[in-house]
């Protein structure tokens, strides 16, 4: 009995451990355009069983990701975008791997295409990237309509539209850093709304003051789960002299 305590304890000290990262890495990224907090999940790890043969519960760490949409702030900035709440962006890197982010601080690259800030390439409705020109022939002013069509008020020339897509189960897609992630499930996409936002942002969804008392939580929960497993090894070492007598 006092083994399982023990495991118990040291991988409640592990998930207090693993949740104290995730909320430093929420507050780290408080100010980033787009992000996600990361939620830390204790899940029930069974398979121990007790001295009186009844199958006895630990817990295990997990993670997932708190959708919930962040909130909007203006920028004026023309390649600037805020996507409806259920909607993502479609981007790949120079060897074609997709990527999806709901981080719409987009630019145009030195080789005229549409991109995010981290130099992934915006792919349009089709699924191929977005030329907007050489620096030479980009018109000074772009207009952005809600439902992703780039164009040149001046000349109503039209780009795009922005590939703008739904994925059924959000839930399933992987952060892999910089506001990307990828779909190991590679689910079948639909067609994303008309929620584009021009010269607007989404903001990240972290509270700072609520990540701030989780981390206080999190350290007293910290040093009461120690002194429980110094009382365990005390109570062990009794035991042990009491029965040596």
């Amino acid at each position: 009995m006092a083994d399982y305590a023990e495991t118990s304890l040291v991988r409640g000290l592990s998930f207090l451990a693993e949740r104290q990262a995730a909320i430093a890495n929420n507050l780290a990224n408080v100010d980033s355009s787009a992000y996600k907090r990361r939620l830390s999940v204790a899940q029930p790890q069974r398979g121990f069983d007790s001295m009186l043969g009844r199958e006895m519960e630990s817990i295990a760490y997990a993670e997932r990701v708190d959708r919930q949409a962040g909130t909007l702030r203006e920028t004026g900035h023309q390649f600037d975008v805020a996507l409806d709440a259920k909607d993502w962006l479609r981007v790949q890197d120079d060897q074609g791997k997709t990527f999806y982010t709901r981080n719409g601080q987009l630019q145009v690259g030195v080789n005229g295409y549409l991109q995010t800030r981290t130099g992934r390439q915006v792919l349009d409705a089709a699924g191929q990237p977005i030329s907007l020109g050489n620096a030479e022939t980009l018109p000074p002013e772009i207009r952005i309509s809600p439902n992703g069509t780039i164009s040149n008020p001046a000349n109503n020339q039209t780009w795009g539209p922005i590939g703008l897509v739904q994925i059924p189960e959000p839930a399933a897609l992987l952060p892999v850093g910089g506001g990307l992630y990828v779909d190991p499930a590679n689910q079948r996409t639909t067609t994303g709304g008309d929620g584009v936002q021009q010269g607007f942002l989404e903001g990240s969804n972290v509270d700072s003051l609520q990540e701030l008392v989780a981390m206080i939580t999190v350290e007293r929960n910290f040093a009461a789960t120690q002194r429980a497993l110094t009382g365990l090894g005390r109570i062990k070492d009794n035991l042990v002299s009491n029965i040596l007598r």
